[in-house]
């Protein structure tokens, strides 16, 4: 699996390291979805503060709610192998986290910092599609994983970006990384739909 622009090591040690804490939370009765609700009350909470300007709080409740995303897949392995239900309220409460964070930037920026808003709009648009993309290539039987900026380094871009805001002051910086967000998506977008025509259409000739 690409894991764009965020070196496969450092992604795949950072899922070997929840292993140890999705056990030892397995044992105690904890499941994979609850996690995954308190990952997107997290997101909801994170996303207001980021609409209220106030991104050092944002920040924090953020980071928890990813280390929950990240959790809630290594408890399903640590439970063996996880449900169909378990992913479909993956995914859908991962739509819905991404929705209410570029809600947020938007609100931040309308009527203020166009870059922001309309940044914040293209990445939420292009973003939805390079999962929806995904999605019907899966159930047409294809892999479609490639591309710069899947979900996991889109969300270490922002996180940044709110960093940057955060402790060093002007805004500019997070708006930086909405747009640089924006941009990747949309090459992956691309990048995905040129992968699956040329797969179906060879599977069509055949």
């Amino acid at each position: 699996m690409s894991h764009g622009v965020i070196p496969s090591g450092i992604a795949e040690g950072a899922r070997g390291g929840m292993a140890p804490v999705a056990r030892r939370l397995a044992a105690l009765g904890v499941t994979a979805n609850s996690v995954t609700f308190l990952g997107f009350a997290l997101s909801i909470a994170g996303a207001a503060f980021v609409a209220a300007s106030q991104p050092l709080i944002a920040l924090a409740i953020l980071v928890i709610g990813s280390l929950c995303d990240t959790l809630d897949g290594a408890l399903a392995r640590a439970t063996g192998g996880g449900t169909r239900l378990g992913a479909f309220l993956d995914s859908t409460f991962d739509r819905l986290s991404d929705g209410a964070f570029f809600a947020a930037a938007a609100a931040l920026g309308a009527g203020s910092d166009p870059l922001l808003f309309w940044s914040a709009l293209a990445a939420l648009v292009a973003s939805f599609q390079v999962s929806y993309v995904r999605a019907k290539a899966e159930q047409a039987g294809l892999n479609a994983t490639v591309g710069s900026a899947p979900r996991e380094a889109r969300l270490v871009i922002l996180l940044i970006g709110l960093g940057a805001w955060a402790l060093l002051g002007p805004r500019g910086l997070f708006t930086a990384a909405v747009l640089i967000v924006a941009i990747l998506a949309t090459l992956t977008l691309i990048q995905r739909v040129v992968v699956v025509t040329r797969a179906l259409a060879t599977r069509e000739r055949n």
